[in-house]
């Protein structure tokens, strides 16, 4: 005889037989037979039970989801490396500025000096030449004035374009240390979440195992159509859910009737906790 096997002897009419049960069918008998035995109320209990053990696992999923939305989105750093770049281009820009600008000054004071050192050395006498000249270094006196001013102009925007890209350039620094955190901190919660899926996944099946698996079914369907929340526990004479409160005839049936009561306002199978 195989190992493992029952057999089991059964007498009519005075003859003797004999059959043998597999132990997956002696396991299946025995839990349909544990399942007979319980009663209306234990069965919505383990209805109830399955049920925060699903709401637990889709709460827990959608975390899940979030978290792994949150970790692919890097817009916000994005925007912050797009802005500091923008920043450094002005920034580059501004000195390159203030560079043409201190270039053009040292021109206008090189051609100043030369004009002034024709003008007073004494080597023009003629006095119409001497007019032109001094018009001249009035002219390149004036322009010297305006170029210095625009120079400080342009150096003081360079210095503000300095300290905005100083900002923007810590700022990323500061965003990706934050992320890298925000990585590390993701990642573990990840890891954590599946373990507690993992571990909730198995005592759902262990759950499921102990109930009809016709009653699982129209379990599972009136999940889809009930925002996942099947079983109204009784609280204060009322379902649970739709506060509606239930006559003394509908408490009654709850609590003795050997078929599942529902809710005759929502459609939820009431649970009535002892």
């Amino acid at each position: 005889m195989p190992c493992g096997e029952q057999i089991i002897s059964c007498s009519s009419n005075g003859l003797e037989s004999t059959m043998k049960i597999s132990p997956e069918t002696a396991l299946s008998e025995a839990r349909k037979g544990e399942i007979l035995r319980m009663s209306t109320t234990q069965i919505a209990a383990a209805l109830f039970q399955l049920q925060q053990v699903d709401l637990e696992m889709d709460r827990l999923s959608a975390e899940q989801q979030s978290l792994a939305g949150s970790l692919q989105s890097t817009s916000a750093l994005k925007k912050l490396r797009a802005e500091d770049s923008i920043s450094q281009q002005q920034l580059a820009n501004g000195l390159q500025a203030q560079k043409d600008a201190e270039w053009a000054l040292e021109d206008l004071e090189r051609r100043l000096k030369q004009q002034e050192q024709r003008l007073y050395g004494g080597g023009v006498t003629n006095a119409k030449e001497l007019h032109a000249l001094q018009q001249e270094v009035q002219h390149l006196r004036a322009q010297q004035t305006r170029q210095e001013e625009l120079t400080l102009e342009i150096m003081e925007a360079a210095e503000s374009l300095r300290e905005v890209a100083a900002r923007k350039e810590l700022a990323v620094r500061e965003a990706e240390k934050a992320w890298e955190q925000t990585i590390a901190a993701g990642a573990a919660r990840r890891a954590d979440l599946e373990l507690r899926l993992q571990g909730l996944s198995e005592k759902r099946a262990r759950l499921a195992l102990g109930l009809d698996s016709e009653l699982v079914r129209r379990y599972e369907g009136l999940r889809k159509t009930k925002q996942g929340r099947v079983v109204s526990k009784i609280e204060q004479n009322s379902c649970q859910w739709c506060r509606v409160i239930l006559t003394p005839s509908e408490l009654q049936r709850v609590r003795v009737s050997p078929e599942l009561q529902t809710c005759s306002n929502c459609g939820r199978i009431l649970y009535y906790d002892r």
